[in-house]
């Protein structure tokens, strides 16, 4: 019988040690033993129960990507070859452990550059036949720890399948790349800023992949446009996300940052019809005291029946625009029961802001950064008492501009504590959020101090007055 075989079976309970046993008397944490009983498993499940240990992926709304793994001596896969030589054994012989890296070219650029071109070298030759996923972002492309980097990663395209390429140069010339290569299990990419030169590089001959972002596009990279499924971008012309969108009819998750004006632009009758898409952002250019429309037009040509999630975002607009009836009629051609809705400086007087509100009665969470010009008051009176508008809505994150908003004074607090007491019971309401940049009195005295406020948070209500920092601005994602 095998020296790692079972005992007796016995009726008394298991004795594990606890996290008492476990404490030295000086209170220091100690590792529990190895029981050897774990190494009697077999190879192969013992390779499979360190595959389950590996570092989650952050698959979110944002990303939609996943994070390839960073090399630390505590985590997996590191920490198994630590722990004895059969683990370490068997670690090294699962090619799968291997497979994922987050490649760090401060390290590549160190005096010790050499040495981890080489550990990155092993570590990626462990991964065998395995497809591999891997993050690389590099600006010193002359480095000679950069180009064996870059040969090394090339001349593996065909075992690519989440990558990440973050690089201001021109991709095909800096991996070695084919024009037209084969990528059989690529399945999400990212690619940097690209160099202005008449190279295409084409993934059309990639069967798998789904999740695609390109942060400044541009038509020398060729995608299977039909089969993705999330696409984003954070620089494009409007004609170039309408060209993206017909023949893109499989989206589920689009973003289109920094929507440039494109004046020549003719809009077409035709409505692109995407009946899966379920998350939309659109924005506009980052120039200043520039009138654009670009997300606008881009609503204009689509109908998207399946949407619950639309960012509309624009910066730095001066004044209100005549955009509002774009915005309704996408709605009403939609059909759509949007679930979240975020409206960054949308340019619409406060009238048009409450229109466009009433068109989307399936709301359960708000973000509203409106024009400095909408009237606070009157923003907060129309939201009170008017059980067609908003009547699902669960979340309300609101954000004054940092130069403020119209009409806001000492009876401010007061509208905003109403419009809180009547939708608490009224709605579904259960978090309502402000940020400002008035001083804190404004609010504090009359708003956050009264009883019925405190009322609201001892029923369970979620309520956030605070200051404006830069970055609320910019989390509309």
């Amino acid at each position: 019988m095998s020296s790692f075989a079972l005992g007796p079976l016995s009726n008394r309970p298991p004795q594990y040690q606890n996290q008492y046993t476990l404490v030295n008397k000086n209170g220091w944490l100690r590792l529990a033993a190895v029981s050897r009983r774990a190494l009697a498993l077999p190879p192969e499940i013992l390779g499979e129960i360190f595959l389950c240990c590996l570092p989650e992926s952050d698959f979110t709304a944002i990303h939609l990507r996943e994070l390839p793994i960073t090399p630390r001596p505590n985590q997996p896969p590191l920490v198994f070859c630590a722990v004895c030589r059969q683990w370490r054994d068997i670690a090294l012989a699962t090619p799968r452990l291997w497979g994922s890296l987050d490649i760090n070219s401060n390290f590549a650029h160190s005096d010790a550059g050499a040495s981890y071109v080489e550990f990155c070298q092993r570590w990626i030759s462990r991964a065998g036949a395995t497809p591999l996923s891997f993050s690389f972002e590099d600006y010193d492309v002359e480095h000679r720890s950069t180009r064996l980097l870059h040969n090394l990663l090339g001349g593996l395209h065909q075992q690519w399948r989440c990558v990440e390429l973050l690089r201001d140069s021109s991709v095909p010339n800096w991996l070695q790349l084919p024009s037209k290569g084969k990528y059989p299990v690529l399945e999400q990419l990212t690619i940097g800023e690209v160099e202005s030169d008449p190279s295409v590089l084409s993934f059309c001959n990639a069967p798998r992949l789904r999740i695609a972002c390109l942060l400044e596009y541009t038509p020398q990279i060729q995608l299977p446009w039909h089969q993705l499924t999330s696409f984003r971008t954070y620089t494009i012309e409007a004609s170039a996300c309408l060209k993206i969108l017909r023949a893109s009819l499989n989206l589920v998750h689009c973003f289109f940052g920094r929507i440039e004006d494109d004046y020549s632009l003719q809009l077409s009758k035709l409505f692109v019809s995407l009946g899966h898409l379920r998350s939309l952002k659109v924005s506009r250019e980052w120039e200043e005291d520039t009138v654009g429309v670009g997300p606008m037009n881009v609503l204009a040509s689509l109908k998207a029946p399946a949407l619950e999630i639309l960012t509309l975002e624009f910066n730095y607009e001066p004044r209100a625009l005549p955009i509002s009836p774009l915005f309704l009629s996408f709605i009403s051609r939609s059909a759509c029961k949007l679930h979240t809705l975020a409206l960054h400086r949308f340019p619409v007087r406060g009238t048009d802001l409450i229109t466009c509100l009433r068109a989307t009665p399936s709301l359960v969470h708000l973000k509203l950064l409106p024009l400095p010009s909408v009237r606070a008051n009157i923003l907060f009176g129309r939201l009170t008492g008017d059980l067609t508008l908003l009547p699902m809505l669960e979340s309300f994150y609101l954000v004054f501009p940092e130069s403020g908003i119209r009409d806001v004074t000492s009876s401010t607090a007061e509208w905003i504590l109403e419009m809180l007491c009547w939708r608490r019971r009224t709605t579904p309401l259960h978090s309502f959020s402000l940020s400002h940049a008035y001083d804190q009195s404004v609010f504090e005295n009359t708003l956050i101090n009264s009883p019925e406020f405190r009322r609201l948070q001892t029923e369970g209500m979620s309520l956030s007055i605070k200051k404006w920092w830069y970055s609320e601005s910019f989390m509309w994602h």
